[in-house]
């Protein structure tokens, strides 16, 4: 009976965890659309979201303790999560007016403006996320009772299946339900399978009777904690730290070879969470003496810091083997997306199993002896999610920035060497040589030593990786049919050099030259350059002032070499014109275009803002006369939305009288039936409409 009561609270677990990633991809979305998807956005949105994971887990893990059926409860939760799922598109769209309204009206900007969104973000997540977060410690409980020795592999085997569901639930939302179903309608189906989960969890939990887990005459509650417990304890938060840590930074560098579209940003996370789903499932059995666990704890933090490690040599071969996998010919893209999720693999899988099998594994020793307690996974889950939180923010607000992508990517190998030397070290400690429990442990805690101490030596001598190879943008550009001198002449990239390359928060931008003058590359790409461009460039800039005589103010979207800002500010009669850009090292590579742009950025009449074009243009009180709008590709993650009719409303509330909107399209690697919707969703809002030929290659 417990077994089959094991195995359908899996399959309910699975289906949560899918709905559970669905929720976070769609919410998130739709709270980027109010408050941008700068890295402060970002930030802020994720630090609530897992905000709320962790105190639900604190909270509900201690009141499963106090429930004789807490797979009931666990059912409600699932229930009331369903609840919000239904009524959340009105709960955005309520943060969405109180944070233009507000943000708008006050003029907010710098910190004030971040915490507004936090609270905001907080306000509307708390809630739900702090149901969520209470899923895991309660359905536990429902599985072992008071077992202690199921704590480990129920802990495991939930936390393993709710991780794949995840998986699943991204790649649902990532390449089928925004897209063919859309949000709204996306949320209403998502909340029907937690209602359904929940009433089948309450089903299935009237079954079971736990006795009153209270306090009994001279029973201990805490056990004293000694060093492997304390480590235990730390390392639930340093590890979580290192594991987003190692995300974000692997993020930042395999779109550069991989691309950077939202089917990319969906790959990688999707090979993240099958390694942790698995890893966790490895280590679902039995609960062993604390010795053996700690040993495990130890080889997982190995196998997470060698895998990491494995980065620096894997990644000089990843360019050319995405050359190779876009030389086949006739290769449909889902085969193609395969077969890159293979180069994904090869630098995220291996950590991310170590990862997932850590975190079960240090519960397990934090964890009290007598008897299974949520409790001890709440505050266990709370723990790794406050090391989560401080993970994202560090990373993307401080370390990337600051040391570079690879220098960050070495600490997080610090970590994980440490913490498997530190394991290691404790679980063979007072162990008699020869005895039982060391040749039970010899193995285990000898690889962990070594792998940990390879961990160290990689982040110390590691070669690093070129700059140059990492920005060859090959999902781009090694399209085209190649031989072997050819693939060979597209990696060295001869006469061409890189004159810059910064890692900001939202993007890695770089400048290079070569014969045919110098070009802007964000994440690899090409967005702007001061000879090819130049005729889009200008054009952009020109259309809308011969189109509206008279224009005294400009709206910019995207710096980019800062041609069509220069063009606008030269026109007579111009006093003033606001460029908005998105990534703040676009700004810093203007000095390299000065002979094209006139240094623009310093000219009185020019204002130069750093912000997401469609939180600044809800903000913005004022009108202008023109606005123009050249971001990057429609494909490229995060910029679809300034494509939509929705932004170009947004656009049509700011312009004055007689005001005119331009807007850059592609044409190249671009799906003709996408341009055409392009051109349908203006004049789905713009009554007259011209299109302008800015070159060979781009619309205007």
């Amino acid at each position: 009976m417990r077994s089959k009561r094991a195995l359908t609270y899996g399959v309910l677990f699975f289906l949560s965890g899918a709905t559970g990633l669905i929720y976070e991809l769609l919410w998130v979305r739709v709270l980027y659309q109010s408050f941008g998807s700068t890295i402060q956005s970002v930030t802020t949105v994720v630090a609530a979201y897992m905000g709320g994971l962790g105190l639900g887990a604190w909270l509900f893990g201690r009141r499963a303790d106090r429930t004789p059926r807490p797979g009931v409860l666990y059912g409600w939760l699932e229930i009331a999560i369903g609840v919000f799922g239904i009524l959340s598109p009105l709960v955005l769209g309520l943060a969405h007016w109180m944070y233009i309204g507000t943000a708008g009206a006050l003029a907010l900007g710098g910190g004030a403006s971040v915490a507004l969104r936090f609270g905001l973000a907080a306000l509307v997540l708390l809630i739900p996320t702090t149901l969520m977060g209470g899923t895991l410690p309660v359905l536990t409980r429902a599985l072992t009772g008071e077992d202690r020795g199921l704590l480990k592999p129920s802990l495991g085997r939930l936390y393993g299946l709710n991780t794949l569901g995840a998986m699943t639930g991204t790649a649902l939302a990532g390449f089928f339900l925004i897209e063919f179903i859309g949000v709204r309608a996306s949320l209403w189906t998502t909340a029907t399978v937690n209602l359904a989960i929940g009433v089948a969890a309450i089903v299935l939990g009237r079954e079971q009777s736990l006795p009153d887990p209270g306090r009994e005459p001279g029973e201990v509650q805490i056990s004293p904690r000694d060093s492997l417990t304390t480590l235990a304890l730390v390392l639930l938060g340093v590890t979580a730290f290192a594991a987003l840590l190692d995300e974000i930074a692997w993020t930042r560098v395999l779109i550069m070879i991989v691309g950077g579209s939202t089917y990319a940003f969906t790959l990688i996370l999707l090979v993240f969470l099958l390694g942790i789903g698995l890893g966790s499932i490895i280590v679902a059995r039995r609960s062993a003496p604390r010795v053996d666990t700690a040993a495990g704890a130890a080889l997982a933090q190995g196998i997470t810091g060698i895998g990491a490690a494995l980065l620096f040599v894997f990644f000089g071969f990843l360019p050319s083997y995405i050359i190779a996998v876009f030389q086949i010919a006739d290769l449909s893209a889902a085969s193609r997306l395969l077969l890159m999720g293979v180069a994904v693999g090869a630098v995220v899988l291996i950590p991310a199993i170590g990862m997932g099998m850590t975190f079960p594994l240090l519960t397990d020793l934090t964890a009290r002896s007598a008897k299974a307690r949520g409790e001890d996974v709440g505050a266990a889950y709370a723990l790794n999610t406050i090391g989560s939180i401080l993970g994202a923010v560090l990373t993307g607000f401080v370390l990337v920035v600051a040391l570079g992508t690879q220098a960050t990517l070495r600490v997080g190998l610090i970590v994980n060497g440490i913490a498997a030397l530190a394991l290691a070290g404790l679980a063979a400690r007072g162990i008699a040589e020869a005895s039982a429990e060391d040749r039970r442990i010899r193995l285990r805690v000898l690889t962990a030593g070594a792998l940990g101490t390879l961990t160290l030596l990689a982040a110390a001598a590691a070669p690093g990786w070129s700059t140059r190879l990492i920005d060859l943008g090959p999902t781009i550009y090694a399209r085209q049919p190649m031989d072997q001198a050819a693939r060979q002449r597209f990696l060295e990239h001869r006469g061409v050099r890189q004159l810059s390359f910064r890692e900001g928060p939202n993007a890695t931008v770089s400048v290079w030259e070569g014969e045919t003058g110098r070009s802007l590359r964000v994440n690899g790409k090409v967005d702007a350059s001061d000879r090819g461009d130049m005729d889009t460039q200008i054009m952009l800039g020109l259309a809308p002032v011969v189109a509206r005589p008279g224009a005294t103010s400009a709206f910019v979207i995207g710096q980019g070499t800062g041609v069509t800002t220069r063009v606008l500010a030269t026109v007579p009669g111009m006093t003033r014109v606001k460029v908005v850009e998105i990534e703040p090292a676009v700004l810093q590579m203007d000095s390299f275009f000065l002979g094209v742009n006139d240094s623009v950025l310093a000219r009185p009449n020019v204002h130069a803002v750093v912000d997401d074009a469609r939180s600044a243009l809800q903000l913005d009180r004022d009108r202008y006369d023109v606005i123009v709008s050249e971001p990057s590709n429609p494909w490229v993650a995060g910029i679809a939305t300034l494509y939509t009719p929705e932004f170009f409303r947004i656009a049509k509330a700011r312009l004055g009288d007689d005001g005119v909107f331009c807007q850059w399209i592609q044409l190249y690697q671009l799906p003709l039936p996408i341009v055409a919707g392009i051109v349908r969703s203006l004049r789905e809002v713009f009554p007259h409409v011209h299109v302008w030929f800015g070159g060979t290659a781009d619309l205007v």
